[in-house]
């Protein structure tokens, strides 16, 4: 190497130490790449191995928004993400994992603590004492540990949904108002309307009939009273029979109504998506990703008025609320056998009892009794080993089986 060569190796290891480098087409010093560290938690990206897939409805494009639609920017979700991963994490950990830069993920840190979803704790240093072992260190570091996610998370979606019907009622009264000043030039693309009493059920059974592409679903009391003159259950099912896309996500309260699981079935029969969750936030149905109905009051356990909107602006935060929902759900039914040696009915069983539902509702569901839902629970706490149903469920979560 030559005494010239040696120089610049010198001056480019010494601006890297400082965190800057210098360009070489300007001259000027920039900010150095960061060092090569641990890789960070996969995220899904919502790609196949062999590269992006076209989506074509609204719905699938929103699959990949993440948290955006409840105010977190994507170096906040991500941080977030690791937090929970790594379990507890200090800012500079985690801009190393994730490879950020400091300054970026103390401001994500300080945004996720605001909104509860992380809290701070003072993590005492250790240290090696030779012929003592490890030690106390007397020096303390900021490291932040995650919040259960639910909660908060939840309360933005509600937050989000009552804006969203504010921002309905608002649309609906400005196109009153356009009407008023432009007779004849009414325009459906973006429109609201408050529908009340059997208002509610024909409004329900048209976006059924008029459906094409797909169904969204989140399925829980109140529920829209049926009529006569628009049977709400054949206008679904007949929309599974022309290939209607349905995915639909059931509270556990809707297992509570009896004989409900007959339709529930005949649903799942035609094709039908279903997932479990044993809280729901809102209640609301969009068809197409351009048309959505969302309950405004009800009487004990019907809809009594509700808000129709259609538009892609009024629609796009339910789209994304329905995909936050669907992943935090739980799979109603799954093709195939069950694994190790448990069978799809016991799985089926487990899935039922992680969404909090109770064994009256189970049983319900399953068409038998209470007495006899208790004795297969009990028959299969003792199949994984548990001594408890909590202890159950744990250990069908180390298992995978959940």
């Amino acid at each position: 190497m030559t005494a010239e060569q040696e120089n610049a190796h010198q001056t480019h290891a010494q601006s890297h130490r400082s965190g800057l480098t210098e360009d070489s087409d300007s001259g000027r010093q920039r900010p150095a790449e960061p060092e090569p560290g641990p890789e960070p938690i996969a995220e899904f990206t919502g790609c196949n191995e062999s590269g992006p897939t076209p989506e074509t409805s609204p719905a699938a494009r929103a699959r990949t928004a993440g948290l955006g639609p409840l105010g977190l920017s994507p170096v906040e979700e991500r941080v977030y993400r690791q937090v929970i991963a790594s379990g507890a994490g200090s800012a500079r950990g985690t801009a190393r994992l994730l490879r950020l830069a400091p300054i970026e993920v103390e401001q994500a840190l300080a945004r996720l603590q605001a909104l509860r979803l992380i809290s701070r704790s003072n993590a005492e240093g250790l240290s090696y004492v030779p012929g003592q072992g490890v030690a106390a260190s007397g020096s303390r570091e900021v490291e932040y540990v995650p919040e259960p996610p639910t909660e908060t998370l939840g309360a933005l979606l509600q937050t989000h949904a009552a804006s969203l019907i504010s921002a309905g009622a608002t649309v609906e009264q400005l196109s009153r108002l356009y009407g008023q000043r432009h007779p004849g030039q009414d325009r459906l693309t973006d429109a609201a309307t408050v529908v009340v009493g059997s208002g509610v059920n024909e409004a329900v059974h048209e976006m059924l009939c008029g459906a094409r592409l797909e169904i969204l679903n989140l399925d829980r009391q109140p529920f829209v009273r049926p009529l006569d003159a628009h049977p709400l259950v054949p206008a679904m099912l007949d929309a599974l029979e022309r290939g209607v896309t349905v995915r639909t996500i059931y509270a556990s309260d809707a297992f509570r109504v009896a004989g409900y699981n007959e339709y529930i079935r005949q649903a799942r029969d035609l094709g039908e998506q279903s997932r479990l969750l044993s809280h729901l936030p809102l209640r609301f149905m969009v068809v197409d990703g351009t048309s959505a109905m969302l309950p405004l009051a009800a009487d004990g356990s019907w809809v009594t008025a509700a808000l129709v909107v259609h538009g892609h602006l009024l629609v796009q935060d339910l789209l994304h609320t329905f995909e936050d929902l669907w992943l935090r759900s739980a799979a109603l039914t799954r093709q195939g056998r069950g694994h190790e040696g448990f069978s799809e009915s016991e799985l089926a069983l487990l899935r039922m009892l992680s969404t909090d539902m109770t064994d009256t509702a189970i049983s319900r569901h399953l068409g038998t009794s209470p007495r006899t839902i208790g004795r297969r629970l009990a028959q299969l706490q003792h199949k994984l080993g548990a001594q408890t149903r909590f202890g159950m469920g744990v250990e069908a979560t180390r298992r995978g089986l959940l």
